[in-house]
């Protein structure tokens, strides 16, 4: 069974372009894993006897696994544009992990993993490959997500205390729009931003500052998918000082500006 969602997912940018192209299925996890697991998730295309379709994703904080045609692959925190293309008949089957719980199953800083996508036994060994050869060979969201659950289940075992407190402070940076700075987290939160810094490096593979300019480019590449015309007024209410500053930053990443990529959405 397949728990979909009609809600595009953050990241996802021109999602309106993909329908009819590829189905996208969200799965919860089970709550002993909540603070080390987001979600899985599915997608499944057919695009025989048609053009490849490429997506293109800004990714969150959060380390991603991966298998697709019997393989597994690791995703560090990328923070560039990812693009994924899409051709013939396939599907993926992922795990997305919690901003700091990736680091429960590794024990080593995840920053080590950042801007790198590696096979997953280059991790956990011939784990990995059973676990992409188990799920290539079913076919059934609810098998493949047992044995999902079951592969981090049996490859976390280190805990440093600090993995909840960490998800918190980006939970916190996702959804209090007066977190604009280091400054104010560190101020919510009583960490020096020297450590605050090193936490973030060990445990999600990324600065805090990283962490709050993602969340402010993917609120805006939302916003600008659901029709928001305002630049200078989108600028200031994600936080910063001009609208130059912005279009700067969403070009940057996503590798148009606001005005064109609202252009090209609709």
């Amino acid at each position: 069974m397949d728990s979909t969602t009609d809600s595009p997912p953050r990241g996802l940018l021109d999602p309106r372009a993909g329908a009819g192209v590829y189905r996208e299925g969200f799965i919860p996890v089970s709550e002993d894993l909540a603070d080390i697991v987001a979600h899985c998730w599915t997608v499944r295309w057919d695009l025989r006897g048609r053009e490849p379709f490429e997506v293109e994703v800004l990714p969150s904080p959060a380390v991603v696994l991966a298998v697709d045609d019997a393989r597994c692959r690791v995703h560090g925190v990328l923070r560039g544009k990812y693009v994924q293309r899409l051709a013939e008949q396939g599907d993926i089957f992922g795990i997305t992990f919690r901003p700091a719980g990736f680091r429960t199953l590794v024990g080593r800083p995840v920053a080590e993993l950042t801007d790198r996508v590696v096979p997953g036994a280059e991790l956990f060994g011939s784990d990995a490959e059973r676990l992409a050869a188990r799920i290539g060979a079913e076919s059934d969201t609810e098998v493949r997500r047992c044995l999902a659950e079951e592969f981090v289940r049996r490859c976390s075992v280190v805990e440093s205390g600090r993995t909840a407190l960490l998800n918190e402070m980006v939970d916190a940076i996702l959804t209090d729009r007066t977190i604009v700075r280091v400054d104010d987290l560190t101020d919510r939160f009583g960490f020096g931003k020297r450590h605050l810094q090193k936490l973030f490096r060990e445990h999600i593979g990324i600065s805090p500052k990283w962490a709050i300019q993602r969340h402010r480019l993917h609120e805006a590449a939302q916003r600008l998918d659901e029709g928001h015309t305002d630049l200078a007024a989108l600028a200031a209410e994600l936080g910063y000082a001009d609208q130059a500053h912005f279009a700067r930053d969403f070009k940057t990443v996503v590798g148009r500006s606001p005005a064109a990529y609202r252009g090209g959405a609709h």
